[in-house]
């Protein structure tokens, strides 16, 4: 068994038998090219590699080689890119997707349902993670910077005056990931730091909140905050987070908050109310640290990888 791939690491966990090798992500020619002699091709879903790849590989319609990509982010693409976009796509053997509700997609790009295959994402930063004793120095935390809703955040918090910590980045960084504080006005009560990928800060911020939470935009239409949620539920914090496309579909009850994206009066709500309650704040970080726990790091989502194509 032999797999091409930009995935990182993957040789570690493979099993006896199975053959990796590894090509520099942002290289499609030599990705093509390797795959015509390979069983998979494993890929990081980026939609220019993608349609690169498919349009190479569909000039040799004999090879053997297997498509299979990892996470999905084709949103919104232009009408003229469209077409060529469904018809590669319909050349992936297995979409591996951190969501398990597909059906908008697969009806949108025209796709059998059972193409999209769900796997677990990681806790990132997991070492740092199992190193770090969590405490509660009184304040909320809220990292990352795609999709998210400062806006609804800074109208639910400041009348609270709750402390609020935002780990997240400049304006130029935040626009690519469909989010802004361009316009708003920062409450007194909240403080902003720049540098979410330092991930030692991330994680010794988050490590020291009471609550944390993850507001996002009532619009995102892929997945958003699941790397941060993990990293806190690991860390025993109790999450707020916005209902969106790999959150209620996959966390089960009971292991976070969530509440109706862009709604100011239930996200205060719910925060005011896992402030004041320690014991069932603290019931829902011990549900969610299991849950996470179980997840791991890299690693562990490297063998998710090849368990989902049957190859461990």
């Amino acid at each position: 068994m032999r797999i091409v791939t930009d995935i990182a690491g993957l040789e570690r966990v493979a099993s006896s038998g199975v053959n990796i090798s590894f090509v520099e992500p942002g290289r499609p020619w030599a990705l093509a090219r390797q795959a015509l002699s390979a069983d998979y091709l494993i890929l990081h879903f980026d939609v220019r590699q993608l349609l690169i790849v498919t349009t190479l590989l569909a000039l040799w319609p004999f090879h053997r080689c297997k498509i299979v990509t990892l996470d999905f982010f084709a949103v919104n693409p232009s009408p003229r890119l469209l077409p060529w976009l469904r018809w590669s796509l319909r050349r992936i053997h297995r979409l591996l997707v951190y969501f398990r509700d597909s059906a908008h997609f697969a009806a949108f790009y025209k796709l059998p349902p059972e193409r999209f295959h769900y796997v677990p994402f990681k806790v990132n930063s997991w070492e740092l993670v199992q190193l770090t004793t969590p405490t509660d120095e009184g304040y909320i935390f809220v990292g990352g910077r795609s999709r998210r809703d400062f806006a609804t955040l800074f109208a639910a918090v400041a009348p609270l005056g709750y402390p609020v910590k935002i780990l997240t980045a400049h304006e130029n960084d935040l626009l690519p990931h469909g989010s802004s504080l361009a316009g708003l006005t920062i409450p007194p009560n909240v403080e902003l730091f720049y540098n979410d990928s330092d991930s030692q800060f991330f994680v010794h911020l988050a490590s020291r909140a009471r609550l944390v939470v993850l507001p996002i935009r009532a619009d995102a239409k892929i997945q958003a905050g699941i790397g941060v949620y993990l990293m806190a539920m690991a860390l025993r914090k109790c999450v707020v987070v916005s209902r969106c496309l790999g959150v209620d579909d996959v966390l089960p009850p009971g292991h976070a908050v969530i509440v109706k994206p862009g709604d100011v009066a239930q996200l205060q709500d719910q925060i005011q109310h896992y402030w004041l309650h320690a014991g069932e704040r603290q019931a829902i970080a011990e549900r969610a640290h299991a849950y996470a726990s179980a997840l791991g790091g890299e690693d562990h989502l490297r063998r998710s990888i090849l368990a989902a194509m049957g190859l461990l």
